[in-house]
């Protein structure tokens, strides 16, 4: 898109301005400074503006409004991503583990359908106390009446505690623990409600704060969760929960992504489903989560996502806002993996290793066994030996007590055999001792324990020589030795055995890392080929909606060779992540408690988790950068009307009067053409968008409506259809007309409404997405308007040089506003048709609920006949009108979308019209000489106050690009010298210091030798403005000849293509 005006080059070889470079700039981060410099601007300006608002002859309260107008527009957009997965996924783990907490979102142990929605957001609180919050919101009691009207119709038909009836009444006790069944049923849900302790809660919002996350958790989980054993019979909140919010300090949130785990839109409760339908619809990205083990097992995106699931997506245009998270990337077989991914061969040299070393260790550990044997044998030998040291002892003492002492028979056979122990007492004794061959070693061990039979002990001691000192001496000096080299032997085996247990664990150690390397393969492995199905599959199921809507579209001419899209860009557009939140936690230092292994992770980034949460920041750069551009655009337009404001005392043309009505009259002329060919430019435009409506949508409602009045009678006999046929079960045939048609059941959601209008938006959906995702974007951002002023003479520019150079910054600013409006414009069509999109099912809704009371109000023997009966008679009385009226209403909703769009493009080119026009007569124009004299003094004070603040306003920029902060001289030629006046005249104005009496002086002279700069006659020049007001209260009602509307300084926040000047 051209832009509109061409501003003349910038003079002098200086750098071009800070606010101009800022604006082209196209990081987030830059921005997002830029914007922080340019509120640290206006809080700045503020200082003399505050300083003369008590004086009414100012324009300072309409500048003031402007700024704060333009403040409250720089709050950065929250960007909304829903997370959605069936139960047992492991969204709890993989939010939690995105947010850097070991556990943080609260649970409920009952059945999922129960669960709010839950919205985390980024903590913007300073308090210390505050690093946690939380806010828990209840559903009105209106909405809890209603459910429980439900409820109630549940108990009363149900049977058996897993029935309905069931659910129904441990919802019930779990809000009013203390009434029995007897009490419930005589109540009614009115009486329920208006009983103290629950009126106290509906309608209200609970604030927690922490300063942990346990804390919060712990706080949270007292509202969430359901108790098993209520023998306290405290009240439980989790039925009536609308939606829980919780703020933290998480990095991944730091930007402004919102995280909502959406339990689903099926809710048994209304309030919580209404929650959960309008986050999706606001939903700028869409995380699915599923187990990775599914996507192996061939149930792959194609799969996990429904059918309706994905026609909304294609309604909504918001494919490319999927990322599929697969989950659990930890919990696999490497035996199986390889198998099925066919890496063996990749993994065998590791794996033959492992099965090395596993050999290795076995056989070092049957050396270990071996050498505990022996050194057993030296153990039994030693304590042999202390037995006949103790022997020879006691001969000693008796020796020396003056008796006659002899030698043991086999002492010295003993020691002959104990040179090669024979194993441990404890081996020996395990021995069979049903052998053929005696264990004389097991004999001569028992021998010795017993001091010798009584046989060798009574042989005759006239046949045996008495021991002398020496002899025994030398005894105990033997087996004195023969433990020393024992033990020495002893300390040999352990020295050995410890070697090998380092080699165990060495190898250990080896064969942890080779499993980890083969575990690591076949993760990156799975990961990759998942990874690359569910893109692949992804893509495929929107190929069959494709194929299957084109088919039924025109069948004749059909082709399936002919791709509507090109769906391998599809499938490469979907992000998709192979995480492992439990190794993630591992790895960070969490989860102390819990005995995982992190084997196949080496680093926190091959979780994939890290890459989770850049994803979620990259998920808000574009918001981010736009609302920041968005800002500095509006900025620079602000600043630009300041300065031309406050420069600006009517006498700096060089037209006489007549010349400059003549100019005005030019000028107005020219912006009257320009109004003509905006209309026309308008006018073209949507008569495009409304051809584009009526081409893809419009005739296909007439196409199809008859096919859904001819189907409707059929798709209703089919509810009632015998189960082995896709019938109901009778009860849960009744529980969905309790609740209008929509109800979640064991074999999955259901929705009558939704169901009798398939046929038309089945045909609807690639009409509808070809028209706003195709068709219409284009036709917006094509939208050309381009005005052309003839260039002014040149005694209009005259001695207004700064003007005209303020003036041509101010076009620069409009044309990137301008450039905007077609991403507004594209942005507003998309809100409006997805509540658009989402209008038809409401209107069946509504035509079905006679119906659905019809079926409910059964009782009886026969009831579930009747209620078919009475189902197909009130949709054959409905089907001839009930579509027409669902595509009629949406029609007209588009209608309004059309003429809002209109609206909003007319308003925004028009305020900038008025501001072209504004701007180029008080500049090119300006005022009359004599009117000068009428404008108030505290008004040209002001104006000579802020003037020089407003041209230092750019230096305040020059950080965020990494530049010296420059003086408007030395920028013009080319200097580098710091100046720092800006930043002093802020620390000034903020003080709100009036003018010294020499400065006011010299203010007022100013004005006099700038020519035309009189002063009325009885003003006093000794006199404060700010302080005096009466004088200037009488000359109030005098204006200069340009009046400027200060209210719509701020310049819209969009842009369209406007043209050239």
């Amino acid at each position: 898109m051209p832009p509109i005006f061409k501003p003349e080059p910038d003079d002098g070889p200086g750098l071009p301005p800070a606010q101009d470079e800022l604006v082209s700039a196209t990081s987030p981060e830059v921005l997002e400074k830029g914007v922080q410099a340019g509120l640290q601007v206006l809080q700045t300006l503020k200082g003399p503006l505050e300083a003369a608002l008590p004086l009414n002859t100012t324009q300072a309260a309409q500048w003031i409004k402007s700024i704060n107008n333009l403040e409250s527009s720089s709050k950065p957009n929250r960007t909304i991503v829903g997370v959605v997965g069936n139960t047992g996924a492991g969204k709890s783990s993989v939010i939690s583990a995105v947010l850097d907490e070991e556990r943080l979102l609260p649970t409920n142990c009952m059945r999922a359908c129960t669960a709010s929605p839950t919205e985390i957001s980024f903590n913007y609180s300073d308090d210390p106390e505050e690093l946690y919050r939380a806010e828990v919101e209840f559903i009105t009691s209106d909405e809890w009446i209603k459910e429980l009207q439900g409820l109630y119709t549940d108990l009363l038909d149900g049977n058996g505690e897993d029935s309905e009836a069931g659910i129904a009444y441990a919802k019930i006790k779990a809000v009013y623990p203390k009434k029995t069944r007897e009490m419930i049923s005589e109540a009614n849900p009115t009486q329920l409600t208006n009983e103290t302790a629950v009126r106290r809660v509906l309608g209200t919002v609970k604030k927690l704060q922490a300063t942990t996350a346990a804390s919060i958790y712990r706080q949270l989980q007292n509202y969430v969760d359901s108790k098993e054993k209520n023998t306290e019979k405290l009240m439980e909140y989790w039925p009536l929960i609308k939606v829980v919010r919780i703020y933290t300090k998480a990095s991944a949130l730091s930007t402004g992504a919102c995280l909502v785990d959406l339990p689903g839109v099926q809710d048994s409760n209304a309030a919580r489903a209404a929650v959960a339908a309008n986050y999706m619809k606001a939903c700028t990205g869409l995380w699915i989560v599923a187990p990775i083990t599914r996507a192996v097992d061939d149930k792959t995106a194609k799969s996990l996502l429904g059918d309706s699931f994905k026609r909304q997506l294609k309604y909504d245009g918001t494919y490319s806002a999927v990322t599929f998270i697969c989950s659990k990337t930890d919990d696999i077989s490497v035996t199986e993996a390889a198998e099925s991914l066919e890496i063996e061969d990749e993994i065998h040299d590791s794996w033959t290793k492992v099965q090395d070393l596993e050999e290795k260790n076995r056989q070092i550990r049957s050396q270990l066994a071996d050498m505990r044997k022996e050194k057993g044998s030296c153990d039994d030998l030693i304590d042999e030996l202390e037995q006949e040291w103790e022997q020879w002892d006691a001969l000693s003492n008796k020796l020396s007590g003056g008796e006659m002492v002899y030698a043991p028979s086999d002492a010295q056979r003993k020691r002959k055999r104990s040179a090669k122990p024979a194993g441990s007492r404890k081996d020996r004794r395990s021995m069979d001792f049903d052998e053929d061959e005696e264990d004389d070693d097991f004999m001569d061990v028992e021998s010795i324990s017993d001091g010798g039979s009584d046989k060798e002990n009574s042989q005759p001691e006239e046949n045996r020589k008495p021991l002398t000192e020496e002899d025994i001496e030398e005894e105990l000096s033997a087996i004195r030795t023969q433990k020393k080299e024992l033990r020495g032997k002893k300390r040999e085996i352990d020295q050995k055995m410890a070697l090998l247990r380092k080699d165990i664990e060495a190898n250990k150690v080896e064969m942890n890392s080779l499993n980890h390397e083969v575990k690591a393969v076949c993760i990156k492995g799975r990961n990759e080929y998942s990874r690359k199905a569910i893109k692949n599959d992804f893509a495929m199921g929107i190929k069959e909606l494709d194929q299957e809507t084109a088919a039924e579209a025109d069948e004749a001419n059909f082709d399936p060779e002919v791709d509507a899209r090109d769906y391998n860009a599809v499938a490469e557009s979907l992000p998709v992540f192979c995480v492992s939140s439990r190794a993630f936690q591992k790895l960070s230092g969490r989860m102390q408690k819990d005995n995982f292994n992190s084997a196949g992770f080496a680093k926190v980034e091959d979780t994939e988790v890290p890459q989770l949460q850049a994803h979620a920041k990259k998920l808000t750069e574009a918001g981010r950068a736009a609302n920041s551009r968005r800002f500095l655009n509006d900025l620079m337009s602000l600043l630009n009307s300041m300065t031309m404001w406050a420069n600006d005392d009517g006498t700096r043309s060089n037209l006489s009067h007549a010349e400059k009505k003549a100019e005005e009259g030019r000028l107005r002329r020219q912006l009257d053409r320009i109004d003509e060919d905006l209309e026309k430019a308008v006018n073209e435009t949507f008569a495009a968008v409304k051809d584009a409506l009526a081409e893809n949508i419009y005739e296909k409602f007439d196409h199809f409506i008859p096919k859904a009045t001819e189907a409707a009678v059929p798709t209703a006999t089919g509810w009632g259809a015998p189960r082995k046929e896709g019938g109901m079960f009778w009860a849960t045939y009744k529980a969905t007309c309790r609740r209008n048609g929509v109800f979640s059941c064991a074999s999955g959601p259901r929705d009558f409404n939704a169901e009798l209008f398939e046929p038309i938006s089945v045909h609807l959906a690639s009409g509808w997405e070809r028209a706003f995702q195709r068709r219409l974007p284009p036709i917006l951002d094509n939208f050309f308007w381009k005005p052309s002023i003839d260039k002014p003479p040149n005694a209009a520019t005259g001695s207004n040089y700064q003007g005209v150079m303020i003036l041509n910054q101010q076009l620069k600013a409009h044309n990137q506003t301008l450039s905007e409006v077609p991403n507004m414009l594209v942005q507003v069509v998309q809100d409006l048709q997805r509540d658009a999109n989402r209008s038809f099912t409401p209107v069946i809704l509504e035509k079905m609920v006679p119906g659905y009371e019809a079926c409910v109000e059964e009782r009886g023997p026969g009831s579930f006949m009747r209620m078919k009966a009475a189902m197909i008679s009130h949709v054959d009385r409905a089907r001839g009108t009930m579509f027409q009226e669902a595509t009629t209403a949406v029609r007209d909703q588009l209608g309004d979308m059309c003429r809002k769009m209109k609206s909003e493009l007319e308003e925004r080119v028009q305020a900038l019209h008025a501001r072209l026009a504004q701007d180029y007569l008080a500049v090119l124009i300006g005022a009359d000489a004599n009117a000068i004299a009428q404008m108030p003094r505290a008004e040209r004070l002001l104006r000579s106050e802020m003037a020089p603040v407003l041209e230092r306003a750019d230096a305040a920029f020059a950080p965020v690009l990494g530049r010296k902060a420059l003086t408007p001289l030395a920028e013009r030629h080319g200097s580098e010298e710091s100046d720092d006046a800006f930043e002093e005249a802020a620390e000034v104005l903020v003080k709100d210091e009036p003018l010294a009496d020499e400065d006011e002086a010299a203010v007022e002279e100013g004005h006099d030798e700038d020519g035309g700069g009189q002063v009325k006659a009885g003003d006093d020049d000794d006199e404060d403005p700010f302080v005096s007001q009466h004088e200037d209260e009488d000359d109030s009602h005098v204006k200069t000849e340009v009046d400027y509307d200060l209210t719509s300084a701020t310049v819209a926040d969009k842009d369209s293509d406007l043209g050239e000047f």
